[in-house]
């Protein structure tokens, strides 16, 4: 049996780095949302690359990609815990989405459940009001959802979904 890594490619290699390059660059590119003083939630897109490599080559180089797409954020908001829910949330998209054959969308939607409670416990360390955690959740759903529907969109490309197709192992 072949380990996981060494299905690994060059080109799935590069893949992962130039959307994890993507995911900071759209994460550096978002909008400061009014919350409470003291507090700073952002709205971004930064688990778009993630969940489009979950769903179309797998949970795991999805994972590897939201692990890394979140640097940038990690290091602007010091939660150390972002990384590993964007790897999370991709994971268990992609799990849906290649297990179950579910559309990007609800992939995203069902890989809400375990991220949810995740960005809960995250903030909870970091002494971050409930108020605030409950708008960072339903922030985070409107991201994913929308990121989801955007990655369903381009999954409608041939070209983009046949490309894609190319680095599953």
């Amino acid at each position: 049996m072949v380990s996981c890594l060494e299905r690994f490619s060059t080109r799935l290699v590069a893949l992962i780095a130039i959307l994890s390059a993507l995911g900071n660059v759209l994460g550096y590119l978002s909008i400061r949302l009014p919350s409470a003083p003291g507090t700073t939630v952002e709205f971004h897109l930064s688990a778009l690359p993630s969940l489009l490599l979950a769903v179309s080559v797998g949970p795991l180089s999805g994972a590897i990609t939201g692990f890394l797409s979140l640097i940038m954020a990690t290091l602007q908001i010091g939660n150390v815990f972002i990384p590993f829910g964007n790897a999370l949330l991709a994971a268990v998209a992609g799990l849906f989405a290649q297990k179950l054959k579910f559309s990007p969308p609800l992939s995203g939607a069902l890989a809400m459940i375990p991220y949810m409670p995740y960005i809960w416990l995250a903030c909870m360390v970091y002494n971050v009001p409930q108020a605030i955690i409950a708008f960072i959740v339903v922030k985070a759903f409107i991201e994913v959802m929308i990121s989801s529907i955007v990655v369903e969109l381009i999954l409608r490309r041939h070209e983009v979904k046949n490309f894609l197709a190319g680095f599953k192992s």
